[in-house]
């Protein structure tokens, strides 16, 4: 079967080839009758939209993340975009799940029940139950048995699999998105409408590539699949915190199978109170997991409204990974100067921690840029470190940056959607829970991390690197500006002559100089490993930083043996004078 990008490809293609399709017609149809061509609202473009369908109602979804590309009003309309569209008839799913697997669907499953649990513009989800035969590799993870409704029409049938959610991609849904992405491509560059609409910064355009890039993920389910994988792997370090089994044995590009949660949701506090729970301690929990996510881990849930947070017993389960974020070592470390520079009212620091991550397309001012960062800080100095929202402030940010031509990496503005809808859960659950106060705990902790010392350690075995380079051309240098000088090549406020004493005892001492700082940097920075569990290891220490030590010491052996050789030679030639 071809991958979204094939069929892209040949989308584009076939719309060069014939721009006036059906459509084509419809969409320019549905933009004259809500006038687009004279200007958009917010509200008119949500509208739009939702009349344009799934894919375009996916768009807006997106760029409800994206407050750095469009005006914060417009973000904020197009969170009210409808999730839920018309199911497929239960047929074709059961087809679809038939074809995906390469057998009849009761080899796998059985019962599958025919409401759908969510139907949304790529797949819709079912509940199910595994079959389950002598020598199931499910049986280990078997419930009890209980009659369930057969999807055929067959009556009661007794299943003691266990229960499962089935995630199916609609049909030709590759294909239709393929071509209405290309027909928004072709419709922006005939309206214009980055021109029309007052606010927008970039180009509807990179709105469209980011959705090309999202949709080719969200419809190929091996990779929700890996998603899953990766987050169960990493939750499995925080205490009652988890998220859905996945069944790759099951599961196909097409067809995703995971374990069914049935629990209360995050927000649903009579529900929470129900079962013993205590919303408070729930609510801290939450936070350290956010924030476990972001910080520490670097991969994060990129939709986490109360919906997809449920509690199960004691444990807080995390659900639909289809949407995530990824920050790299570099960015989450950048992400921690962020908010250091915040508590300490450091606008210089926080101005050059987010042109460290932004990308300019346009001037900046950044005299401007400064000033407008200062009088963010001061808005937020008259409050309380712990009472400040984290999402709002980064939102805030965000827009300055919109404002100087600058945008952060997506992962950024993910993560402030995120932590705006964190805590927003949180003052209906837990108010008295700090996020900030949470970060900056693991902020100190992430810097003395053995990952943190590592990295800076590599760091700093680099920079001496570059310095040793450096330092072997460095006396031949000196040596070549000593001898410009000495024949008047190079004039300083006057001629200089040097004389050639000097010259060979400048030589001489820039060299020892540039040894000792070499040897110093080999030696912090093999400390610096010797801390971590850098593999490989000889008797228990990371064999680079031995490595670096021997270096240092070879070095500092032979600094001393310079300074004291020269120290000989200058008292032998007092004795001749």
């Amino acid at each position: 079967m071809p991958t979204f990008r094939e069929v892209l490809r040949a989308a584009e293609i076939t719309i060069k080839d014939n721009t006036s399709g059906r459509r084509m017609h419809e969409i320019e149809k549905i933009l004259r009758a809500h006038h687009a061509f004279s200007g958009l609202t917010p509200e008119k473009a949500t509208a739009i939209l939702e009349d344009l369908g799934p894919t375009f109602v996916k768009m807006g979804q997106i760029a409800s993340n994206r407050s750095d590309v469009i005006p914060k009003a417009y973000a904020d309309a197009f969170k009210q975009l409808r999730a839920n569209v018309a199911p497929v008839p239960f047929e074709v799913i059961v087809q679809t799940i038939e074809e995906s697997l390469g057998h009849p669907w009761r080899e796998t499953f059985a019962d599958i029940e025919e409401k759908p649990l969510g139907s949304a513009s790529v797949a819709q989800v079912h509940r199910a139950r595994l079959a389950q035969g002598p020598g199931d590799p499910v049986a280990a993870g078997a419930q009890e048995e209980r009659p369930t409704t057969n999807a055929a029409g067959g009556g009661a049938v007794t299943a003691q699999g266990p229960v499962v959610a089935v995630k199916v991609r609609r049909p030709n849904v590759v294909e239709q998105m393929a071509e209405d992405i290309t027909l928004i491509r072709h419709v922006l560059a005939l309206a214009d409408l980055t021109h029309m609409t007052d606010g927008i910064m970039l180009t509807l355009g990179d709105l469209v590539d980011e959705l090309a890039r999202t949709t080719a993920e969200e419809l190929d389910f091996t990779v929700e699949l890996g998603n899953l994988e990766r987050f169960g792997a990493e939750l499995a370090s925080q205490p009652h915190v988890e998220s859905p089994r996945p069944y790759p044995e099951f599961s196909t590009d097409e067809v995703l199978v995971m374990e069914y949660v049935e629990g209360a949701h995050i927000n649903d506090l009579p529900a929470l109170r129900a079962q013993g729970d205590d919303p408070a301690a729930l609510g801290r929990r939450l936070a350290e997991s956010y924030v476990t996510q972001v910080i520490d881990d670097g991969f994060f849930h990129a939709d986490p409204h109360p919906g997809n947070i449920l509690v199960r017993g004691e444990d807080i389960v995390w659900i639909d990974l289809g949407m995530t974020g990824t920050l790299s070592a570099s960015e989450r470390a950048i992400v921690g100067r962020l908010f250091a520079s915040v508590a300490k009212n450091d606008p210089y620091a926080l101005k050059d921690a987010l042109l460290a991550l932004a990308k300019a397309h346009g001037p900046v001012d950044h005299g401007l840029l400064l000033g407008q960062i200062s009088a963010l800080l001061d808005s937020y100095a008259s409050i309380d470190l712990a009472d400040i929202n984290v999402g709002t402030a980064l939102l805030d940010v965000i827009e300055v940056m919109r404002t100087q031509n600058l945008t952060l990496p997506p992962s950024l503005t993910m993560l402030a959607r995120g932590m705006v809808t964190i805590e927003g859960v949180l003052v209906d659950i837990a108010p008295e829970t700090s996020v900030v106060e949470i970060i900056s705990d693991h902020v100190k902790r992430q810097a003395l991390s053995f990952d943190s010392l590592e990295s800076k350690a590599k760091s700093l075995l680099m920079a001496s690197a570059a310095s040793a380079e450096a330092a072997t051309r460095l006396p031949t240098q000196v040596s070549h500006t000593l001898d410009m000088l000495d024949r008047g090549q190079v004039k300083v406020g006057a001629d200089l002559h040097v004389p050639a004493d000097f010259t060979a005892a400048l030589y001489a001492v820039s060299g020892t100089v540039a040894m000792a700082l070499i040897s110093a940097g080999l030696f912090v920075g093999s400390s610096l490993i010797a801390q971590t569990a850098m593999q490989p290891q000889l008797l228990g220490v990371p064999l680079l930083g031995i490595l670096g030590y021997l270096g240092a010491f070879v070095l500092g052996v032979y600094v001393i043996w310079r300074v004291l050789l020269t120290r000989h030679q200058q008292r032998n030639d007092e004795k001749v004078e």
